[in-house]
């Protein structure tokens, strides 16, 4: 079976967040957009670009919650016209990405001019937009096709890494909730992290979410464990 390069249906299909509406607590990504990231040439030329993370879900953190000390990212350029059937080497970012400029100006994130950076580089920038589920996969099927010209369809990339995108979800939500109790991003998501890693039924968490069918069920066991923990420190 022959498969189709899929695009948006609606631009803002491609995003979770853009602009004031990305959450801080919400954990680094692929997909997210740092604009004001400090990067190094070839010739040794320091520039801020925008670039985007392009390190897979499980490639991003050595511990499930620090950055690894070296991350691949894509500069991301404005004003780039183009379609998306072809101009296979790049990833849209229409509007409401905020450095587009109108339907047939978006901005884009290339595949062939790749940095590496720090997280305290990466860190150093502003977050200016993460991407929904199909956003992502979108993203990774485009690369995958840049660098292999094999077509996979979306479905199978939210068939592989679902469980992961609804982590990054609950980390995200564990971090908000348990800000309320002066706890630091990074605090809460190493506290959620080793809940995630906790066996329930034999497996852990963190596995069940692989399993569309029990990923609710976390999230409810999530809430009632966050509900005990503020009756703790009330």
């Amino acid at each position: 079976m022959t498969h189709q390069m899929e695009k948006p249906a609606d631009p803002e299909d491609l995003y979770r967040a853009c602009g004031d509406d990305v959450v801080a607590a919400r954990p680094i990504l692929t997909g997210d957009v740092f604009d004001g990231v400090q990067l190094i040439d070839t010739d040794g030329t320091k520039r801020h670009k925008t670039v985007m993370v392009l390190d897979h879900p499980c490639s991003l953190r050595t511990d499930g919650v620090n950055l690894m000390p070296r991350l691949t990212v894509a500069e991301v350029r404005h004003r780039q016209p183009g379609k998306w059937e072809g101009c296979y080497n790049r990833f849209f970012l229409p509007a409401p990405f905020p450095g587009a400029e109108g339907p047939k100006q978006p901005s884009a994130a290339f595949f062939d001019a790749c940095y590496h950076v720090s997280p305290e580089q990466l860190e150093a920038g502003t977050r200016q937009a993460c991407l929904s589920d199909f956003g992502l996969n979108l993203l990774l099927q485009r690369r995958v096709h840049h660098f292999s010209r094999v077509v996979v369809p979306t479905f199978e990339f939210q068939n592989a890494n679902g469980g992961v995108y609804d982590e990054a979800d609950l980390v995200e939500e564990w971090c908000l909730d348990r800000e309320e109790d002066g706890l630091k991003p990074l605090e809460a998501a190493a506290e959620c992290v080793a809940w995630l890693r906790e066996e329930e039924d034999g497996l852990k968490r963190q596995v069940l979410l692989r399993d569309p069918q029990r990923r609710s069920t976390v999230r409810r066991q999530m809430r009632g464990y966050l509900r005990e923990l503020r009756k703790g420190t009330s």
